[in-house]
């Protein structure tokens, strides 16, 4: 579900007028917003610091400065110089630039070699200029690449087994043989990707600190039921194949191995644990600095338990450290982050109802409580990112948090002892960090609303050396609409966030009509003062009439625990409670016609818009639901069991949360959009709510996409997608 959350805010309008006639500025076009490089120039991406050094990496787009191409390129934090490390003018590198995927590239852990991918090989790049290596020959798909820790081999995935590669002779060995469509070994299955490591990344395997050894975590599918996807873009139809469990449904069998690279006859190292108690492995894990213990997290099904598990290689003795355990669920499946010398690891943990990190000793005693308050220390959803950083003397922690507003991410610093907390970012708005090895500088990308991302170097206090890129924009040519942030009082007191989009050149003594853009479920948050590449999308509704309202209520993220778990085995009744509380704001409000009022959304959003529209039924004339869960019993066993429990647990909760229950309710008009090819929400939500709105006597609007997935791809359905949408509430609205 949440694959689509980000990408689906940004629908696409019809073209608006070439000038708007109130401002004398440009007015918002379809072509503009699907190719907004006339508007502003795209920023760089993958930024990475080469290990002993004091350079930074990354991938910038083509400019002047690549000469036209796209471009891996380094700056120095010393001499404040930018070079382009690949592909260098002329030779054959420039050539072979168009095989290779720039985005993926690895440092090697001494800094003197990068590792690229390209037509399903391996290449390694000197970035001294003396030559680009294509390391494996066989054009097979290889996956999650990553060097040893000297450097020396390259471990991948391939057909689902565990490889390595020796850089210097590319030599090939292959490390397990039993991986199958249904086995995976050193590979994150769907629903681990998805649910367990949040996307962030599906490798599963993990070096040991002197390379010898590699752990990697084993998942069966074979008990979880196969769901067939139809493909009918063919001249003879075929199905797809997906390991999906639904609630109840049996889950992947999960086991720890590890298997001596040198030796791989030797029968691997395993553990598995007994299924009355664990029910998944957490996606990560790591090893004990000395090497001779693996730390890794089991869960119960419920997802109430996290047990942290010390795993002695030598012995093979395994002994739960501790365990955490919160009524509702787990968030945090972060494994132990050891201190150098391996006698104290840092924990992240919501044990006081915020997402904070704490000190233990390797045996599992709390030390103490590192970070504190009313906030949490966050990352960018969906990303491999570390939530902290460390400089090389363990002296300062380095996070983004939400203090002291929810609605931004600011840089902060603090001793390990808990004291002497810096906050290093200045402006108001959003910031991520990257520290350098040496603790000396830190990157930092950071945004506003009205300010789309910038990349800037500071040092390590938060002072400003260099500006590493900021990419022109042209947004103040356009008609750009108001955007205020409003904050009201749920019905328990708790403060919600809002905001609301005006057209440009609005007019107070005019009654508007309202679309609400809803999203409404867990770990997501709408309403944060950070540019939004979707915000073009805002103006360009705005642009057609409409204001533009979005609210994040409770269950959804950056508030703690607490308002989190407020949807716990009832998804939907709190959460348009919250969206109501908003809906009476606007009703009085002079400017808005309450007779006008549509809700919009996907993936989860999709779902809030059908359970609004069944659930208060005389509130909104119509809404367009993208990709919906029409009912729990059909998504996924991890995400909803997590919120529900399983449907034999909780029936009457599956009941009352469903849209496809209640569709007699159903008075608005409806439109819902689903591709055929979803491998997240599946068109099985759809198709059995059109069902029942069909037995239910009660129209409705369906647009179909022909082999898209939970993201649609590609300009033409996108373009055929957001025109629909617009049509609808143009007519309805």
């Amino acid at each position: 579900m949440k694959r689509a959350i980000i990408f689906f805010l940004g629908f696409i309008i019809l073209c608006s007028p070439a000038l708007n006639a109130q401002s004398g500025k440009k007015a918002w076009t379809l072509d503009e917003v699907i190719h907004p490089a006339s508007i502003m120039e795209s920023e760089i991406s993958a930024a990475k610091w080469r290990p002993g050094s004091s350079q930074v990496t990354f991938v910038r787009p083509p400019s002047r400065k690549t000469g036209g191409v796209l471009a891996l390129c380094s700056f120095d934090a010393e001499s404040g110089r930018e070079t382009v490390v690949f592909p260098t003018s002329g030779g054959p590198s420039a050539g072979a630039q168009k095989k290779l995927n720039l985005s993926s590239y690895q440092w090697s852990p001494r800094g003197d070699v990068i590792l690229l991918e390209g037509e399903n090989d391996l290449w390694l790049l000197d970035p001294q200029g003396r030559g680009l290596r294509r390391l494996t020959q066989d054009g097979e798909a290889k996956e999650v690449p990553t060097f040893s820790p000297a450097g020396d081999r390259i471990a991948f995935v391939k057909k689902h087994n565990l490889h390595m590669v020796d850089v210097k002779g590319g030599a090939i060995r292959q490390l397990t043989h039993d991986g199958s469509d249904t086995v995976y070994n050193g590979r994150l299955d769907w629903i681990y990707g998805e649910e367990l490591a949040n996307r962030s990344s599906v490798r599963a395997y993990e070096w040991s600190p002197d390379g010898k050894r590699i752990a990697y975590l084993r998942l069966d599918d074979g008990p979880v039921p196969d769901y067939p996807i139809t493909n009918y873009l063919a001249t003879h139809v075929s199905l797809i194949h997906e390991q999906f469990p639904q609630p109840g449904d049996p889950n992947p069998l999960p086991s720890l191995h590890v298997v001596a690279v040198d030796n791989p006859a030797v029968k691997p190292a395993t553990i598995s644990l007994d299924r009355k108690q664990v029910e998944y492995f957490g996606p990560t894990f790591t090893w004990t600095p000395d090497g001779s213990a693996l730390c890794f997290l089991a869960l119960n099904r419920a997802q109430t338990d996290v047990a942290v598990h010390r795993w002695e290689l030598q012995t093979g003795n395994d002994r739960v450290l501790f365990v955490e355990h919160d009524p509702y669920w787990v968030n945090s499946l972060e494994p132990p982050h050891y201190l150098k010398g391996g006698r104290e690891f840092l924990w992240v943990s919501e044990h006081d109802g915020w997402r904070h990190v704490y000190l233990y000793t390797a045996d599992g005693k709390l030390v103490r409580q590192v970070t504190h308050g009313a906030w949490m220390v966050d990352r960018p959803v969906f990303q491999e990112a570390p939530l902290f950083q460390l400089d090389p003397q363990e002296s300062w922690l380095y996070f983004a948090s939400t203090n002291p507003d929810p609605r931004e991410r600011q840089l902060y610093r603090v001793h390990l002892d808990g004291s002497g907390m810096e906050r290093i970012s200045s402006e108001a708005g959003s910031h991520t960090l990257d520290l350098s090895p040496d603790g000396r500088f830190l990157v930092d990308r950071f945004s506003k609303p009205d300010t789309p991302p910038v990349a800037r170097l500071l040092n390590s206090k938060g002072a400003l050396i260099a500006t590493i890129d900021a990419p022109p924009n042209h947004l103040a040519d356009f008609a750009l609409g108001q955007r205020e942030y409003v904050e009201l009082k749920a019905s328990d007191g708790a403060t919600l966030y809002a905001q609301l989009l005006k057209p440009a050149g609005f007019d107070p003594s005019k009654r508007y009509p309202v679309i609400v853009d809803v999203y409404g479920g867990p770990h997501v948050q709408l309403v944060q003062k950070h540019w939004d590449p979707n915000s073009l999308y805002e103006q360009l509704l705005a642009a057609n009439g409409f204001l533009v309202w979005t609210l994040d209520n409770h269950g959804s993220w950056g508030r703690g625990h607490a308002w989190e778990s407020a949807i716990f085995e009832n998804m939907g009744k709190h959460e348009l409670e919250d969206q109501l509380t908003g809906v009476q704001y606007l009703k009085s409000l002079p400017y808005v016609d309450g007779s006008r009022l549509g809700i919009r959304g996907w993936s989860y959003g999709g779902y809030m818009t059908l359970y609004a529209l069944t659930h208060a039924p005389d509130v909104f004339k119509c809404g367009s639901a993208g990709a919906p869960v029409t009912d729990w019993k059909f998504y996924d066993s991890a995400y909803t069991e997590r919120y529900m429990r399983t449907p034999s647990e909780n029936p009457a909760g599956y009941k009352s949360s469903s849209p496809l229950e209640a569709v007699a309710n159903l008075k608005a008009r409806v439109l819902i959009l689903h591709g055929t090819s979803d491998d997240n929400v599946h068109m099985q939500n759809t198709i059995n709510f059109l069902d029942a709105l069909i037995n239910a006597g009660k129209p409705y609007e369906f647009h179909m996409q022909p082999g898209q997935k939970h993201g649609f791809q590609g300009d033409a359905p996108r373009t055929a997608r957001d025109q629909r949408i617009l049509e609808f509430f143009k007519q309805c609205l």
